[in-house]
């Protein structure tokens, strides 16, 4: 196969795992165990899996958040694949919501960054940035 072949293979394995992610809220085996997130929901990133962040408070923090009631929708822009087929870059528009444990519900799009890492076969999250649009 060549190498746009190999390209076209993996962006689809890429969109196949944001399709996965989409439809269970979240996907930890998809992501590497150093991977790095940020969402601006924290005062630092988190890095790995274990990792630790006080969260900012309000509506939008990860513990105020209703068990099962988030939902998340992404839209990839671009994905490129590295030459050497064990990178990848990913530019997204995303809607995300939720309902809070006291019973508001939050709603809001925006815009991500995620690093792709080709790993024992399979595409994992090395990094995510999130942002949410300015209104």
């Amino acid at each position: 196969m060549d190498g746009a072949g190999n390209n076209a293979a993996a962006e689809a394995s890429i969109r196949s795992a944001i399709a996965v992610f989409d439809a269970n809220g979240a996907a930890p085996d998809l992501s590497l165990p150093d991977a790095i997130f940020w969402s601006g929901a924290y005062k630092k990133p988190i890095v790995g899996r274990g990792g630790n962040s006080e969260p900012r408070g309000g509506d939008g923090s990860v513990g105020n958040r209703a068990p099962g009631s988030q939902k998340v929708k992404t839209e990839p822009i671009r994905i490129v694949v590295a030459d050497s087929h064990d990178l990848a870059y990913e530019y997204s528009k995303f809607s995300l919501q939720f309902d809070t444990k006291d019973g508001k519900h939050v709603a809001f799009d925006g815009g991500l960054l995620r690093v792709w890492q080709m790993q024992g076969g399979k595409w994992k999250q090395a990094a995510t940035f999130m942002r949410p649009y300015d209104e």
